[in-house]
């Protein structure tokens, strides 16, 4: 009863963030023409949302991140709460390619349309070539793209799925280096298709650059092969008990 409650609550305040900030973005935006600012609101607005939820996320391997030149940034998705992970995380402006749908969410999408996020239409083929074009356009402009690989959530977060080929093309058209990103603990946190919250820790690792080089089959086996390697470490560890100090062992003070 308690964890119902407490998901009412929050999502009710969620929605009241999504309205107030995302019309400060659209105000902001007639001014900002780098998108700085825009981000910049966006990452206080999934801090509030974290804030809100209890989310703590913990994130390692930002030493990874190239600076000289942008790049795809491949996470693996289990979970609504990836996307404010990532904002929170990631310490760099970017745009991400997200399902049309959220497009024409009031308040949301008319945000993401404006900061130049990237909607994906996973009904048409036909639409790929203009998505693709519009994140050649970002990555030429020096704006790294975020991308979810397996398309959707994920449902079985032990490993991830099959992986979607666009992105990958996108990093080879480009030119630019793949960087894998493992998510772990939001499946639990909030699994798909609910709005059950059972809080917990999560993680965000960012794995070292992968050129675009050799095949599409052969990049996309390789960042399952990282993203994978990752989540089995994740969950191998969170399955050992916690470390007891010698206090606790000798029962002395």
């Amino acid at each position: 009863m308690l964890r119902k409650l407490h998901a009412l609550v929050a999502l009710t305040a969620i929605v009241c963030y999504t309205v107030i900030m995302a019309s400060l973005a659209l105000l902001v935006s007639f001014f900002d023409r780098t998108g700085a600012w825009q981000h910049s609101i966006a990452r206080s607005w999934c801090r509030m949302i974290s804030a809100t939820v209890g989310l703590r996320p913990i994130a390692t391997g930002l030493e990874h991140i190239p600076h000289d030149t942008p790049a795809v940034v491949m996470a693996n998705h289990q979970s609504l709460l990836d996307i404010p992970v990532l904002f929170i995380c990631l310490p760099f402006q970017f745009r991400i390619l997200a399902k049309k749908e959220l497009f024409r969410l009031p308040f949301l999408g008319w945000f993401l349309r404006r900061a130049g996020h990237i909607p994906v239409d996973r009904a048409k083929r036909q639409a790929t070539p203009a998505m693709l074009r519009m994140a050649r356009q970002t990555l030429a402009a020096r704006i790294p793209v975020v991308l979810f690989p397996e398309g959707t959530r994920n449902a079985q977060p032990a490993r991830v799925k099959a992986f979607k080929a666009g992105g990958f093309r996108l990093a080879q058209a480009a030119g630019v280096p793949i960087v894998p990103v493992t998510i772990y603990g939001t499946a639990a946190f909030l699994p798909a298709r609910t709005w059950q919250l059972s809080p917990g820790p999560v993680s965000l690792t960012v794995h070292p650059p992968i050129p675009p080089t050799g095949t599409l089959e052969s990049l996309m086996a390789e960042v399952a092969t990282v993203m994978n390697r990752q989540l089995e470490a994740e969950a191998i560890r969170m399955a050992q008990p916690p470390a007891m100090s010698p206090v606790a062992l000798t029962g002395k003070r």
